[in-house]
């Protein structure tokens, strides 16, 4: 369980972002129904966090739904948010670490997510290429926004 006052930090780190940006309640509702949190910290300040839901949870997101109507076994990340002052300096890529680490512990063979493309985010399409993922299909939200489906195995590589 998340304490409320952490909860409110992922809210307002979350508001910067004009694709993500929730209703408080909304943000709230989400935050209760992820399986998977993970958040990275310096003196206290929030650089940024990641929200995850597995198959099987539940959850009234249509991301979520397309990946449940094609897979059994997944964490769907719904969001990684980083402050601005942290972009590109590791801390995506070290919470998807912690994702990795926690699909492993639990089982879970894939990770995925949707990433925009209308309106574009070129930097979060790279970084998840540059992490292993692959693009599974385009799709249109009822927001009318497009997004790319991707997905990454959690299987650990062997040479």
């Amino acid at each position: 369980m998340i304490r409320s006052t952490v909860a409110e930090q992922y809210w307002k780190m979350n508001q910067q972002s004009e694709v993500l940006a929730l209703p408080k309640l909304d943000f709230a509702e989400l935050v209760q129904g992820c399986d998977f949190v993970a958040e990275r910290r310096e003196n206290d300040s929030l650089q940024g966090f990641m929200l995850g839901i597995s198959a099987g949870k539940g959850a009234d997101n249509f991301g979520y739904q397309w990946f449940l109507a094609r897979f059994d076994d997944f964490l769907f990340v719904d969001r990684v948010v980083v402050d601005q002052d942290f972009h590109r300096t590791g801390v995506a890529t070290s919470l998807y670490d912690d994702a990795l680490h926690w699909c492993r512990q639990h089982g879970i063979a894939r990770i995925v997510c949707q990433i925009h493309d209308r309106p574009p985010n070129p930097a979060a399409r790279a970084l998840h290429l540059a992490l292993g993922f692959q693009e599974i299909e385009s799709v249109m939200l009822p927001s009318r926004n497009i997004v790319t489906m991707f997905q990454r195995s959690t299987a650990i590589a062997t040479p």
